[in-house]
């Protein structure tokens, strides 16, 4: 999923290893504060100095996928070489070789030349394995370098549809490389290395002029958790980017990860051999003195850490910045002292835990170009989390609206947002995003209309138990006026919390798990003051209040008490999902736990003003969807081919429901919001769609053959249908659907 927006002004960050990230202002990036926690910062607001988590080791794959090559055909006289099925070591180190020193020369050759012998004939070797091509030695005027030809036509279609690029300056790694196993990635960069890098003075330089590909090998280091400083050099005028590694563990992991011992290899081995330790100003942790005093006061002696080489005074005293491999002994020592205590459940131990993932990025320069608007993108991945790797070398991002969207659309003249016990980061990104956002209505910003009631979670559990009341008191004050109020209460759980808290101090009873006995009672009057109300005016105007209130239960656990009496009251319940969010299913509302008691007091309009068709059809959508629960146990046992066909339609006009109806994109135009009118005739079409399917399997169809019906692309597509056009399209589209799935089963599925 792809999303596309626009921004006034963007943000770049840059930091002391040389990473580069440049996203909006308010995307939050992750600061590690200093006392080890991660907290997600708004780029505008970090500061040279901040500390970022940048990417330390990404995760390998498991297998090598498949290369989907295919060549075009040869002369009568030309040679058809071997197509590789999947990517090897030995073709991974082919390609390390020819992306460090090889080019394509005339479009019929591949060129790889190197002053080293070993090197020569190794790339002509690898040739003959692989492709069985003989290879031609062309020596060179300045009597160094040699050139290694290999005249093929089809070899240079095979590097072009791997994306090696031709010249210097388009270089790439293969994304079939970045994505094979790590002994793929370590035959690699054996190879890149041996062809271009070099070692001097502790310190391993790749250059490259591809500004992508230097980006790329930091990813492929990354596998290795080998650390890299990026750089830049000017030769002859021309600037070439420098991906350099430094400090023992990190060429350790380095030597390992290429597996040889080739004399330039060897240099590193040595050079590890005569060294016991270094140290780095780019892989430190930025924990401040008073927090790293406070872990050594509470559990090891001075004279422990001395035994195991830590001198503690340097980093208490000297306030010395203390390297990562240090602090992971450091708290490691700790653990071995005292055994894993409940202070290890601290934000410095979490940290010395994720080291071997991430390390500490110091932020030197925070730049704003305000000279939008820019086009900006976000990328989301089905079945992974929000959180991902970009920019130049390796930072970690992440994604960021059901409350916006009820704010945006809600059938509301104002709007009323109660931050209750919110983090401050929270509170300031809807200072931010909120002027942005537009009334559809009044095509003005939605801010005109909109009350924000701010309380923090480091304000006084006073302040956070009245700004509830505060808000459900101002929207009173308006609905009196005769407008319709829309309060947003988030999240009432630190609410109670708040309640809990002061009941405590006043020493009264405590009911179930410490809230105070009356919570229910609280709970319930809250939401008894939402509804709609006629004035004491003489035009007796009508006003309403509709609250919708977050409960936010620890580890999800709707049983606890919060919950439940929220549940007795309110008589609607949106069960908010993170296994569909991590899919980036949206809204992520589960449809199985989610309910609404409201449904046959509605009945009647929905009957009056839409369709009688309307509660029926949502009742059988409800009992498709349950059905498919259902045999998803079945599924994963047996997998879905051994379904009845009927069974299988089943799935498929669930999967129809789930993604073509419930899921919504806040991001478009059209889909951003749909009339109930657009909701029954898309619903009214999924289901329609499923009977016909059924009527045509009783007739020999199967569905895998309807599955391929171009009808099926256009039902697809119904959510980005215009609300001026739905009469127009709904009924050209009931009848192809009628007309495709009929000729279908007319044919009998042949």
């Amino acid at each position: 999923m792809l999303y596309h927006g626009k921004s006034d002004s963007l943000v770049s960050v840059r930091t002391r290893s040389g990473r580069k990230v440049r996203v909006t202002p308010v995307h939050r990036l992750f600061q590690v504060a200093p006392d080890g926690s991660l907290r997600e910062r708004m780029a505008r607001d970090l500061q040279p100095g901040d500390y970022i988590a940048s990417i330390r080791r990404i995760p390998e794959s498991e297998t090598a996928e498949a290369l989907k090559i295919k060549l075009a055909p040869v002369r009568a006289n030309g040679h058809t070489i071997p197509v590789p099925e999947r990517m090897t070591p030995m073709l991974a180190e082919f390609l390390g070789l020819y992306i460090s020193e090889g080019y394509i020369r005339s479009r019929v050759s591949v060129v790889f030349t190197n002053g080293e012998e070993s090197m020569r004939r190794r790339f002509a070797t690898l040739a003959k394995v692989l492709f069985n091509l003989d290879s031609k030695i062309r020596f060179r005027k300045d009597g160094r370098n040699a050139d290694v030809i290999v005249n093929s036509v089809q070899l240079v279609e095979l590097l072009d549809q791997l994306g090696c690029g031709r010249g210097s300056w388009n270089k790439h790694i293969p994304p079939s490389v970045l994505e094979a196993p790590n002994d793929c990635i370590g035959a690699f960069l054996r190879g890149y290395y041996l062809g271009d890098g070099t070692f001097y003075y502790g310190t391993v330089e790749m250059l490259t002029a591809s500004a992508s590909l230097r980006t790329e090998l930091t990813y492929a280091l990354a596998r290795f958790g080998i650390l890299t400083h990026l750089a830049r050099r000017a030769i002859d005028g021309k600037e070439y980017q420098r991906v350099l590694i430094r400090g023992i563990s990190n060429l350790a992991r380095f030597v390992d990860s290429m597996r040889s011992v080739d004399p330039k290899i060897e240099l590193i081995h040595r050079y590890l051999e005569s060294k016991s330790s270094t140290y780095t100003a780019t892989d430190v942790v930025p924990l401040s003195r008073n927090e790293i005093e406070r872990l050594y006061r509470s559990q090891t002696t001075y004279t422990a850490l001395i035994e195991d080489g830590i001198e503690i005074h340097n980093y208490i005293g000297n306030g010395e910045r203390m390297g990562a491999s240090t602090f992971s002994r450091f708290m490691a020592h700790r653990e071995s002292v005292s055994g894993p205590v409940a202070s290890e459940s601290s934000s410095a131990a979490r940290l010395a835990n994720l080291l071997d993932w991430i390390f500490c990025d110091e932020v030197v320069e925070v730049t704003e170009d305000t000279s939008g608007p820019f086009d900006v993108y976000d990328v989301a991945v089905p079945e992974f989390g929000s959180n991902f790797v970009g920019g130049i070398g390796g930072v970690l991002l992440h994604n960021t609206v059901i409350q916006q969207q009820l704010a945006k659309w809600a059938d509301s003249d104002v709007v009323v947002y109660v931050g209750c016990g919110e983090r401050g980061n929270e509170m300031t990104e809807v200072l931010a995003t909120f002027p942005t956002l537009v009334d559809p209505k009044s095509k003005r910003p939605l801010m005109e209309r909109t009350i924000l009631i701010a309380n923090t979670s480091n304000m006084p559990v006073a302040a956070r138990e009245a700004s509830v009341y505060t808000g459900i008191t101002i929207a009173e004050y308006y609905r009196d006026m005769g407008y319709d109020v829309a309060l947003m209460a988030d999240s009432t759980s630190r609410w109670a919390e708040a309640m809990r808290e002061i009941s405590g101090r006043l020493e009264e009873m405590p009911g179930e798990e410490g809230y105070p006995a009356y919570l229910g009672r609280r709970i319930a009057e809250f939401y008894e003051r939402a509804g709609r109300v006629v004035t004491l005016s003489p035009e007796q105007r009508t006003g309403s209040i509709t609250v919708v209130g977050a409960v936010s239960p620890a580890g999800g656990d709707t049983s606890e008490p919060v919950s439940q009496n929220t549940l007795r009251v309110a008589r609607v319940f949106w069960a908010l999902d993170a296994s569909l969010a991590s899919r980036r299913h949206f809204p992520s509302i589960n449809w199985l736990q989610s309910y609404s008691l409201y449904i046959n007091d509605l009945a009647p309009w929905f009957g009056q003003n839409l369709s009688k068709e309307f509660v029926p059809l949502r009742q059988k959508a409800l009992e498709v969807l349950q059905k498919e629960a259902e045999l998803q146990e079945i599924v994963q046992l047996v997998g879905v081919d051994a379904l009845p066909e009927r069974e299988k339609a089943i799935l498929d006009v669930a999967r129809m429901l789930r993604e073509d109806y419930l899921q919504q994109s806040a991001y478009d135009d059209v889909d951003t919001y749909s009339s109930i009118q657009k909701q029954y005739r898309m619903l009214r079409a999924i289901l329609n769609f499923g009977d016909r399917e059924q009527d045509a399997i009783g007739k020999g169809a199967t569905v895998a053959q309807l599955q391929k019906l171009p009808v099926r692309t256009k039902l697809s597509r119904m959510k980005w249908i215009p609300e001026a056009e739905l009469q127009q399209q709904f009924e050209a589209l009931d009848t192809e659907m009628g007309q495709a799935v009929g000729q279908v089963a007319a044919a009998g599925g042949a």
